[in-house]
């Protein structure tokens, strides 16, 4: 840690000197109002990135200053407007929340948001996880860069200390925004920096530093055991599914681990520990025909049989009327996916069962029978011998030419609308958002509507 300045910065954002953009995550106040200047005095080309959380009466003035600021030194800056909702978190939780939800939305490929956290702020957050009693994982404190959308999120002031970048805008004369909330002592970082680190200061000189220490010790420690875990993971060809017997088969701390860096392979935060160790001790054991799930606020685990998904907190709701389709078209479904129909021989959907007769997409209402090797069967009961999970099979397409069920999404065309070897047919192809490994499903093969993606 030393003095702060231009050159210095310089030297602590050369790994990322070559990202197509750098963003810059300005709140106005005055980390990032340090951070803006310094980066700008360095010559970088940058873009700044104001997010109005609306929470105080003079959020708008806010949004102005920062867009004064950067017109003055010829920095692009965009402003988005959020609305905070807790869900279960407080609202400091909610507002960060919401705010990286806004980086990750405007992050493409490679790109980078800088954010303004300081040496300082990394001692706060690894004292606060201390006494809410974190891991391993946690005690790592903030990382110095991580995935986020489809970029990189990247702190390069971790290297120093509020009073270095407190000097530096004494320097220049800088003007920023004084959040009164940053020092109401009834939210808990607030607390820890008006009230306790001052204290502890008294007693432990170079607290920040102590503290720091033990971050990066716990960081190794932490990419160990999740280096253990993404080889282990890679050898279970674990995706978005995960086998509950390689699971069981571990002790209770590497099996946590597992599963942690499982979720967050797939760019999703783990719920905390004691969700975690009390839903997965439900997950593996219930009993096979039982569908537990594990909830939070990033994401929901299932188990379906012997294996569990990843899936997003809250799936898509299936329209509720039919939906018309003209089958030379792709057919797009409002936030679930897209049906088309291509050409083929002998394959899919009979061509000449489409003359004359008209094409709609519905989905399950309960109660559908198709006719399948010249039997009538519930669908609902073929798509449990097939194993498609239960949330799949909500959101699986139903094509139906005239009043009669022709398909049901590319797993199966029945019996009057098949294509005879040879003639003329339409495979269909149903690309969801709503993800499943259907190789590991028993679906009947050679009556298929088409090839699933």
């Amino acid at each position: 840690m030393g003095r702060f300045g231009v050159e210095p910065l310089a030297a602590a954002i050369e790994p990322w000197r070559q990202a197509p953009r750098i963003w810059l995550a300005y709140s106005g106040g005055h980390d990032s109002s340090v951070l803006l200047h310094a980066v700008f005095a360095l010559g970088l080309p940058v873009h700044a990135l104001h997010v109005d959380h609306g929470l105080h009466p003079d959020s708008e003035r806010w949004a102005m200053h920062c867009r004064a600021q950067c017109s003055a030194l010829g920095i692009p800056l965009r402003v988005e407007r959020v609305t905070v909702r807790p869900r279960g978190e407080g609202l400091e939780a909610a507002a960060r929340n919401a705010r990286y939800a806004v980086f990750a939305a405007v992050l493409a490929a490679r790109e980078c948001i800088a954010t303004a956290h300081h040496a300082d702020d990394q001692a706060e957050t690894v004292l606060l996880r201390i006494l809410r009693g974190t891991g391993i994982d946690g005690l790592a404190g903030m990382p110095r860069e991580r995935a986020l959308g489809a970029g990189r999120l990247i702190r390069p002031l971790l290297g120093f200390r509020r009073g270095d970048l407190a000097a530096y805008a004494a320097r220049h004369d800088l003007r920023w925004i004084d959040d009164p909330a940053n020092r109401c002592v009834q939210h808990d970082r607030s607390f820890l920096r008006e009230r306790i680190m001052p204290l502890l200061e008294t007693r432990w000189p170079g607290l920040d530093q102590r503290l720091a220490r033990l971050a990066r010790h716990a960081s190794a420690a932490s990419t160990l055991a999740e280096s253990w875990a993404r080889q282990r993971l890679t050898e279970l060809g674990a995706t978005e599914r995960l086998s509950v017997a390689a699971l069981a088969g571990l002790e209770e701390t590497p099996r946590l681990q597992l599963l942690r860096t499982w979720i967050r392979q797939q760019a999703r935060r783990p719920p905390p520990e004691r969700r975690l160790r009390r839903g997965l001790a439900d997950l593996l054991g219930a009993a096979c025909d039982r569908q537990p799930a594990l909830a939070w606020v990033d994401g929901c685990i299932r188990r379906y049989r012997d294996r569990l998904y990843l899936l997003p907190p809250c799936l898509p709701e299936p329209p509720a009327k039919p939906l018309a389709w003209d089958i030379g078209q792709p057919l797009n479904v409002p936030n679930l996916g897209r049906l088309e129909a291509k050409s083929s021989r002998g394959k899919g959907l009979r061509a000449r069962s489409l003359q004359r007769a008209s094409v709609e997409v519905r989905f399950r209402q309960g109660g559908e029978r198709v006719q399948v090797h010249g039997q009538a069967r519930a669908l609902k009961r073929l798509l449990q011998e097939w194993g498609v999970p239960p949330w799949v099979r909500a959101h699986l397409p139903l094509v139906y030419i005239g009043q009669d069920l022709a398909a049901v999404a590319d797993l199966l065309v029945t019996d009057p609308f098949l294509a005879g070897p040879a003639e003329p047919g339409l495979e269909l192809h149903w690309h969801s958002v709503v993800t499943w490994e259907r190789e590991h499903c028993n679906v009947a093969g050679s009556r298929s509507a088409g090839r699933g993606s």
